[in-house]
């Protein structure tokens, strides 16, 4: 996991907790260690999409359930920012897929 890329994740999180904690860390959970609630996490993917346009639109239903610390939510970033993966590609003509020909 690139280093840089959990380090500005984590200073997303401190700031939308706007609290003045210190640095949150790989392992820092989100609502235990620092608090976070729903709406707090609503603010973090605003912020995030605002700062970072190039993650895109990012899955809130999928973030509300199914981050529990910075380094999951780092992933999760990662997997937003590499996109969707590639569509299969057709076979070239005349090449055989399952018993068919193309």
């Amino acid at each position: 996991m690139s280093e840089l890329l959990l380090g500005r994740v984590a200073d997303d999180v401190v700031a939308a907790l706007e609290t003045g904690l210190p640095p949150a860390g790989r392992d820092s959970r989100l609502y235990e260690d620092l608090g976070f609630d729903s709406l707090m996490l609503i603010e973090l993917v605003g912020r995030l999409q605002e700062r970072r346009p190039a993650l895109g639109e990012l899955p809130l239903p999928d973030m509300v359930g199914g981050l529990g610390d910075i380094g999951s939510l780092t992933e999760l970033l990662r997997a937003a920012a590499d996109g969707p993966p590639a569509p299969p590609t057709a076979p070239a003509p005349g090449v055989r897929t399952e018993g068919t020909v193309a």
